[in-house]
């Protein structure tokens, strides 16, 4: 096929490797000898010739499966073919290709979704009474499609034409829609005419916050909001939209004084919204006083649980910048509203770091206190942790303020009660000598044989080595999918060497229950075990803690990028790669090989093993620098490793940790046999004390 035996071409495509693809010139071969592989083979080889930089060759592929492959593999590729056919203007082609999937027999879902490519053409070819038609039948249009209605209005003279621009203004967040209405509005005097000066002011002031110029767009609007009927931006989102701006101007304190004075005249949401907004700005002006009566309004008056903590969330941060005298008294007040005590647990992490760091014994027993009946869970987990260790330690003698009654089993019970299948349940229940619960199984669950059924068009990608294809389709329809989809998915991709995506999908599914001995071991996979089980060995680095790392850092994906630039299964930075390639011999080192990337990467970790002296401070340094630990060693002399991650100063760096610690345990547990209360204590070289 195309100059390659064909049983070779497809083992090729399922690894993802296309260099045989690279010399295809379909001016000279036949683009129907991609049927051979499969009647659906033309869709996928499209998106590997995108990957090969060959537009003509993927084009090519598109049309074939459009005139060739059977549904829905037809109708796919007929979407993106009018897709492109919009792309490059050729708005007849687009409008033909759509009107044909929304004529036959297509799902409905595939013809809901050509009807709306239909009115994206029918609208740039000025067929305006057609797309409004077209655009009515949508189930669910989107803000563009807004956009085509309004002005496809106007184009025909209907009086409804004004409103809909009223309507793409007063209620869709700002964005370049926006700007295009405007460009076309104001392009046109008698579509101006048609609006008042308030009415254009709205216009004119959008467009300018879509353009970035503060200076006229913020007194426009503040204008507009300040006099327009309030029962037409009840919703809130102009007030938003608002907020929003003066935060990126730069001026927090004008904002929030603009927001007291609308907060008299709005009504409905868009009353809360201002509430809410001049709390957020206050507190970003640091003007913490006039913040909080604003933001407890917010709380008090929010309809929705989400807008209710994101404004007690801004009160519990205030509350810790501010540090007052009773600051436990009055977490203890407020812990009870959270409606998701989650949604605080980053900010709660924050400032224990802050006390673990100082040593506010005091303050932190406080907080434990507050917690007793509400609050996130693994936050007085971690603090009930916290003061047992101080406790072992012979820092306290007991929890300042706390029940006489109080012991250090107690405290490990109650972290291990609170967290039980998270880091601070595993050290706790080895404290105790427990079996950590996430290392105790479920039974697996019966399962209907066909209840695991997914979209044959998504698994299909699996077998073109197009991966990130078939976890897009599938990661974007989740909360549709069942358990056993979710957990057939977890399985495809891990059978296809895609172990990112499969941690996902079984992640899904662990937030939900306890996950079977065969679920955790897709979770928590060998993967490239045979090049990282020997490379442990040559290191003597504790093979476990390579999985848990590389999971940690790659979810095993040897192609991810950060966004600080690290590279492959490790994150290696290329500077720190290249001077350790020189050492070890490597000559341009590519870093998203798994073998070359690991040596390196496993060499770097030895390193700073030795020089750090311990696997928790090399782990702190691998994330955060060896410099940084120097500094973080001499604010906390002597202090026990548990709790000297704890007082770190980064939230990335102490997640990293024990994220790390988390994995490795199951790693000992699932594939070495390794007592899982042992090598959590090991990790940080604890010794139990009853």
């Amino acid at each position: 096929m195309w100059g390659t035996p064909e049983q070779e071409l497809r083992t090729e495509l399922s690894h993802g490797h296309y260099s045989a693809l690279s010399r295809v010139d379909f001016s000279t071969q036949d683009a129907a000898q991609s049927l051979a592989v499969a009647p659906s083979a033309p869709f996928y080889l499209a998106f590997v010739f995108d990957a090969l930089d060959k537009p003509d060759e993927s084009l090519k592929m598109l049309d074939t499966a459009w005139e060739r492959s059977p549904s829905p593999w037809k109708e796919e590729a007929g979407l993106l073919l009018a897709r492109r056919d919009l792309d490059r203007k050729s708005y007849d082609d687009a409008l033909a290709v759509a009107r044909r999937i929304m004529t036959g027999s297509a799902s409905p879902q595939l013809q809901q979704k050509a009807r709306r490519l239909a009115v994206e053409a029918l609208y740039w070819l000025k067929q305006d009474a057609e797309a409004l038609k077209q655009a009515q039948a949508l189930e669910q249009p989107d803000a563009e499609v807004l956009l085509f209605r309004a002005v496809s209005s106007l184009r025909l003279g209907l009086p409804q034409g004004k409103d809909l621009v009223l309507q793409l203004f007063l209620h869709e967040k700002v964005s370049s829609l926006h700007g295009r209405v405007y460009t076309f509005v104001t392009a046109e005097p008698g579509y101006l005419r048609q609006f008042s000066s308030a009415e254009q002011e709205l216009l004119a002031g959008k467009n300018a916050l879509v353009q970035g110029d503060w200076a006229h767009g913020l007194p426009l609007l503040a204008g507009v909001v300040g006099t327009i009927d309030p029962a037409l931006i009840e919703d809130g989102t102009l007030v938003t939209d608002l907020g929003n701006a003066y935060v990126f101007a730069g001026q927090p304190a004008a904002g929030a004084r603009v927001m007291e004075r609308l907060v008299e005249r709005l009504t409905g949401q868009a009353r809360v919204d201002a509430e809410e907004q001049a709390g957020r700005l206050y507190r970003r002006a640091r003007e913490y006083g006039r913040a909080f009566p604003w933001l407890r309004a917010a709380a008090a008056e929010a309809v929705s649980a989400e807008q209710r903590d994101r404004a007690r969330w801004q009160i519990l941060d205030i509350l810790f910048a501010t540090d007052p005298p009773d600051l436990a008294a009055r977490v203890a007040a407020e812990a009870p509203s959270w409606s998701d005590p989650s949604f605080f647990t980053d900010l709660m992490h924050g400032r224990i770091a802050e006390l673990v760091s100082g040593k506010k014994w005091k303050t932190l027993a406080g907080l434990w206190r507050a917690l007793q009946s509400a609050g996130p869970p693994e936050v007085r987990a971690q603090l009930s942790y916290v003061l047992a260790r101080e406790w072992q330690a012979g820092v306290l003698t007991g929890v300042p303020g706390g029940p006489a009654s109080t012991t250090v089993r107690a405290l490990f019970q109650d972290a291990e009660r609170r967290d039980p299948s998270g880091y601070y349940g595993i050290l706790a229940a080895s404290m105790l000598g427990d079996l950590p619960d996430r290392a105790v199984p479920a039974a697996p669950p019966e399962t209907p044989a066909d209840a695991a059924a997914l979209d044959p068009v998504a698994l299909g990608f699996l077998d073109y080595g197009l991966g990130a294809q078939a976890y897009a389709r599938l990661w974007a329809a989740r909360d549709d999918l069942r358990e056993p989809q979710l957990l057939e998915a977890a399985r495809r991709f891990a059978q296809a060497g895609d172990y990112r995506s499969s941690m996902y999908f079984i992640g899904a599914v662990s937030r939900t229950r306890r996950l079977t001995l065969d679920e955790l071991k897709t979770y928590y996979p060998r993967a490239y075990a045979e090049v990282v089980e020997p490379l442990a060995a040559d290191l003597d680095i504790p093979v476990h803690l390579v999985y848990g790392l590389v999971r940690e850092e790659s979810y095993f994906d040897p192609r991810v990028v950060s966004s600080a630039g690290a590279v492959g299964l490790s994150q290696l930075m290329p500077s720190t790669a290249a001077s350790l390639a020189q050492k070890l011999k490597i000559v341009e080192p590519d870093l998203r090989d798994p073998a070359t990337n690991l040596a390196i990467g496993m060499r770097h970790y030895r390193d700073l093993v030795r020089a750090a002296g311990s696997t928790t401070k090399a782990l702190l340094a691998y994330n955060a620098g060896l410099s940084r630990l120097r500094r973080w060693e001499r604010s906390s002399p002597g202090v026990p490793e548990d709790l000297f991650v704890e007082s770190a100063a980064i939230a990335e760096t102490r997640d990293y940790v024990r994220k790390i610690l988390v994995s490795s345990v199951m790693y000992a547990f699932l594939y070495r046999d390794t007592d899982p209360r042992d090598a959590a204590l090991q990790f940080f070289s604890i010794t139990p004390r009853p």
